[in-house]
């Protein structure tokens, strides 16, 4: 390269002599073009020394022009059009892990570049490597030549990511329904995210490789952890942003309509075995009824979205009243809600074959769920787990099974003999030889809690 420029530099020197010349012997009709051209040949030298600054450093641009370093996704609009050939290229480039991407054939805008960059950033859960903010050079024309995309790690490091990504991936969905409706597979997803992960209070996780291995994250982690994973279901989930609650979460399409699914905020409980269906599956207007009566910080508010969820078909579902997981057993849900009487009974378990039309199954009994300093809990907290032909079930004190296969005539009842004073059964864990692990705590809001065994059906 030095050699090339001591070239360049003898040929302007003679370019400059001969111009000298023409002037002293008054050659006045060549001096303005030989003058023009000394002038152009001195601009094509800058631009060849900044060509070979640039080159100074392997992952620089290779293309010359202005450079804007401040592209950012936290102006993300999911209702933005993006330009699909524009797309193409840069999730060719992002995928082989490039360090510059050149769009000099596509000639497209700064603001398409932008708009681009976030909608993959937003929605390309297996980008976990690819870092918010990147650089663009560009011609005098604002015409974008290249991007040159920043990663969290060297390529080889993203390639041994991947790996790990994919097993992750592999393990989320490896229980899922292999013969169920959409309903089956997204209510899988939403109860496995729920139970297994939990908030980031460090407010740093972002991305889906980090949260599928460390089962925390934030509420853009859920919501690419849930695009990720229903893909692999064959569903499809988009993300819902909304800048006025700096909150993301998704949409998803089952049986051809859009529904909102806010898995972090259904992420709330205290306990492990407890989960909530508050924003499963809602319409836009049901969002904003179930949040109505809240103070506004705690509602849904002011999203944008690529899709509109008008389906109003889950609104009304009465999983809305549950907070334990839903079951399936041959085709019937099972799931429980707080009892009418609660003088009576502590619960009871709804089922039915259709999760919008349930029917009372059975009346939980026994002991309150204490509330601490000798109050109790009129909600339900009844745990449900499925071993066999049988149903387990839980008040306060007590685990219940039933036979499902003749419910009226086998009907068992153990009464949990380590209970300290005030504690109170808020779960079952499961059932691993012959031994049932359940969840006991003093109160719900402790968020302390201890185990205990009892002996299983045999």
């Amino acid at each position: 390269m030095k050699g090339f420029l001591r070239s360049v530099s003898a040929l302007l020197l003679i370019i400059f002599f001969a111009s000298f010349c023409l002037w002293r012997y008054e050659k006045l009709s060549l001096i303005d073009d030989v003058t023009s051209y000394f002038n152009g040949a001195l601009e094509r030298f800058d631009r060849l020394l900044a060509i070979a600054d640039s080159k100074s450093e392997e992952e620089q641009e290779p293309l010359s022009g202005p450079v804007d370093s401040g592209g950012n996704y936290t102006d993300y609009n999911p209702s933005a059009d993006v330009d699909a050939s524009l797309e193409e290229a840069l999730r060719e480039g992002i995928s082989n892990i490039d360090t510059v991407i050149d769009l000099s054939s596509l000639s497209p805008t700064k603001e398409a570049v932008k708009t681009a960059m976030a909608s993959i950033a937003y929605s390309s859960p297996e980008y976990f490597y690819l870092q918010p903010s990147y650089k663009m050079t560009f011609s005098s024309e604002e015409t974008v030549l290249s991007v040159a995309p920043n990663y969290t790690a060297t390529k080889d490091e993203v390639l041994g990511m991947r790996e790990v990504y994919l097993q992750k991936l592999a393990e989320i969905v490896a229980d899922a329904p292999e013969n169920g409706t959409d309903f089956d597979k997204i209510l899988y997803l939403h109860d496995y995210f729920v139970q297994n992960y939990s908030y980031d209070e460090t407010l740093t996780i972002r991305d889906a490789y980090t949260f599928f291995t460390t089962k925390k994250g934030v509420c853009q982690a859920y919501m690419l952890g849930l695009i990720a994973a229903a893909r692999e279901l064959g569903i499809e989930a988009i993300p819902v942003t909304s800048d006025k609650m700096k909150h993301a979460w998704n949409l998803v399409k089952i049986d051809g309509a859009w529904y909102h699914v806010d898995i972090t905020w259904d992420d709330s409980k205290s306990y492990p075995t407890l989960t909530s269906y508050t924003y499963f599956l809602q319409s836009d207007a049901g969002l904003v009824a179930i949040d109505a009566t809240k103070k506004e910080a705690d509602r849904h508010r002011e999203w944008v979205t690529a899709q509109a969820a008008t389906n109003t078909k889950y609104d009304a579902a009465v999983f809305r009243k549950t907070n334990t997981p839903i079951l399936n057993h041959n085709g019937v849900y099972y799931l429980t809600v707080r009892a009418e009487d609660t003088k009576s009974s502590r619960g009871a378990i709804l089922s039915g074959t259709d999760i919008t039309a349930m029917t009372h199954f059975l009346d939980v009994k026994g002991g309150y769920w204490a509330a601490g300093q000798g109050s109790y809990y009129t909600d339900c907290f009844t745990g449900l787990w499925l071993e066999g032909q049988y149903l387990y079930y839980n008040s306060g004190n007590s685990i219940s099974c039933v036979n499902l296969s003749a419910p009226t005539t086998d009907y068992r009842v153990y009464l949990a003999t380590d209970l300290a004073v005030g504690e109170s059964i808020y779960g079952i864990i499961g059932i691993e030889n012959g031994r049932l692990t359940y969840l006991k705590a003093a109160t719900l809001y402790a968020k302390t809690y201890t185990v205990g065994t009892l002996d299983a059906v045999q």
